[in-house]
């Protein structure tokens, strides 16, 4: 099974976050043969770069995102987002079929102080999932999205018919000023207590996997 990264920034993300990400998923790629294919609103020497010529918004990252696919040449996608430190062992694991919906529940959001947070959730940064199967859904997607009326659910799926799994060290989310979604540090900040599934609490010290150090570094 070929596999291949799929990238898309708005290019608003502050450093030292953007360069550390991409550093990060550019070893990632040549240690584990995986092209990048990337979306970008402006133009970005990264991977075989796309330049994607919209206002920054929702449906800005829909058409970016169905722009890799499109370009994409491979069977499998690992979908990265700009403001996700990536670990390897996300990459490591490939699912057993292309037509369902993958998502790794394996992270961490960080941002604010030494403070970082979990629970068990779906996010579209840790979507892996079939090339045609995602182009089939993004086509659709464009095709009846409205700025108007736009229900805010980003995961394909996501609770219907998708399966989760969880790589041995979490994904790093940080948590910035221009996140298109919004941040959650607390139970209080969930209107529906009851989607916090495993909510935790902790601290970068005790994030597996990541020295406090790289992290320090993103949220100064």
């Amino acid at each position: 099974m070929t596999a291949s990264i799929i990238y898309y920034t708005d290019n608003q993300l502050r450093e030292p976050i953007a360069t550390a990400v991409r550093e990060q998923l550019l070893k990632i790629s040549q240690e584990r043969n995986l092209p990048i294919v990337s979306a970008s609103l402006e133009p970005l020497d990264f991977g075989e770069n796309h330049h994607v010529q919209m206002k920054r918004g929702y449906e800005a990252m829909f058409t970016q995102i169905l722009t890799c696919l499109e370009n994409v040449k491979t069977d499998l996608v690992y979908f990265c987002e700009a403001d996700v430190l990536y670990h390897p062992s996300h990459f490591d694991w490939q699912p057993d079929s292309l037509k369902q919906w993958w998502y790794n529940q394996n992270w961490y959001k960080i941002g604010k102080g030494d403070l970082a947070v979990h629970w068990d959730a779906d996010q579209v940064s840790g979507i892996v999932v079939g090339r045609e199967t995602a182009l089939e859904y993004y086509k659709q997607r464009l095709a009846e999205f409205d700025p108007n009326n736009f229900d805010r659910k980003f995961e394909p799926l996501s609770g219907e018919g998708s399966f989760s799994w969880k790589s041995d060290f979490p994904n790093i989310d940080i948590r910035h000023n221009h996140n298109l979604t919004y941040s959650k540090w607390s139970l209080d900040d969930f209107r529906n207590k009851a989607t916090a599934v495993n909510f935790e609490q902790t601290t970068l010290d005790k994030i597996p996997g990541w020295s406090i150090l790289q992290l320090e570094n993103l949220i100064k």
